[in-house]
């Protein structure tokens, strides 16, 4: 057999092994083809299916979610969260007053409320809902010293629906408003609902219990002290020299024993605690107190009216 023929006979044989491998590359495209359109229906039914149910949950959250719209707006002697009392009843002279104004009506939705010595008042934690606050299931409350709880096992108000709950003492009711005392309500809350205190439904029949650090903190103690200057500046409070006279405080011995309550109780924050001897004030009704700090001493310097507080006063109108 020549050369030629050889060449040719091969030449023949590669052609067909290249139309076969063409036959095959058709049928591999069509069958990717075909592959390609089922996972395309296979996507749009898993997508089809997953917003078919992402709507049933929101469906399912909505029907879930409530609306509260606030029935009055709380004014108390504290015009900041610096300085206001972590608890209710911390400080006797703590006073407020809330209006309620929900209904067109409302002093009818107050009725007999007199008859009650102490009010429920469920607020929303405003103050914390103006910071973007990454909510955490675990908090660090002042009195652990920087230890961590879960959230639910305090009264943070960094909590997921922002609600907090106080106890106080219902002073008189005048028409659609509430006089209160031994508050821990920042001015400007919004309040959401009113119960009354029923002793012998709110009391525990058997003895409650709660953790040892609410008892014994791991903090110490502190003492107030006040200077001579700080006690002629309370003298003089009540003395027609402030531009916005006292609002809730009724006298000197009023004003220092809140000033008093507030101090032993501590308002400064683990953070600052931790700077050690710093100075710190607070708002109390229309004036600012100024405290140095001795180690466990807290020595009040100072109490006087600063363009800060009338700042405050001045754009709440008080």
């Amino acid at each position: 057999m020549s050369k030629t023929v050889e060449m040719n006979m091969r030449k023949n044989e590669i052609y067909g092994e290249i139309c076969q491998l063409q036959k095959e590359c058709v049928n591999l495209k069509t069958a990717f083809q075909n592959f390609y359109q089922e996972f395309e229906r296979t996507l749009l039914n898993i997508q089809s299916e997953i917003q078919s149910t992402t709507k049933a949950d929101k469906e399912k959250v909505c029907d879930e979610v409530y609306r509260i719209q606030p029935i009055g707006i709380f004014h108390s002697c504290f015009l900041t969260k610096n300085g206001t009392p972590r608890q209710p009843s911390l400080c006797k002279y703590a006073r407020g007053t809330l209006k309620v104004t929900y209904f067109l009506n409302s002093f009818y939705s107050l009725v007999d409320i007199e008859s009650y010595s102490h009010l429920w008042i469920l607020f929303i934690f405003h103050k914390d809902l103006e910071k973007d606050h990454k909510l955490r299931s675990k908090v660090a409350p002042p009195r652990l010293n920087g230890a961590k709880v879960g959230v639910y096992s305090t009264r943070s108000p960094h909590r997921p629906n922002r609600l907090g709950l106080s106890l106080v003492k219902l002073d008189k009711v005048e028409a659609d408003t509430l006089y209160l005392s031994g508050l821990d309500l920042v001015d400007g809350t919004p309040v959401v609902d009113i119960k009354p205190y029923i002793s012998d439904y709110d009391i525990p029949p058997e003895p409650s219990s709660h953790p040892r650090w609410i008892n014994a903190p791991p903090t110490s103690r502190v003492t107030v002290e006040f200077t001579e200057a700080a006690l002629t500046d309370i003298t003089m409070v009540f003395s027609g020299a402030h531009q916005h006279k006292m609002r809730f405080i009724r006298s000197e011995g009023e004003l220092k024993q809140s000033i008093t309550d507030i101090i032993e109780a501590d308002p400064r924050s683990v953070y600052r605690k931790r700077q050690g001897n710093v100075e710190f004030s607070f708002p109390l009704d229309t004036i600012d107190v100024y405290v140095k700090v001795s180690d466990s001493t807290l020595i009040v310097t100072g109490v006087k009216q600063s363009e800060y507080v009338k700042m405050l006063l001045d754009k709440q109108n008080l």
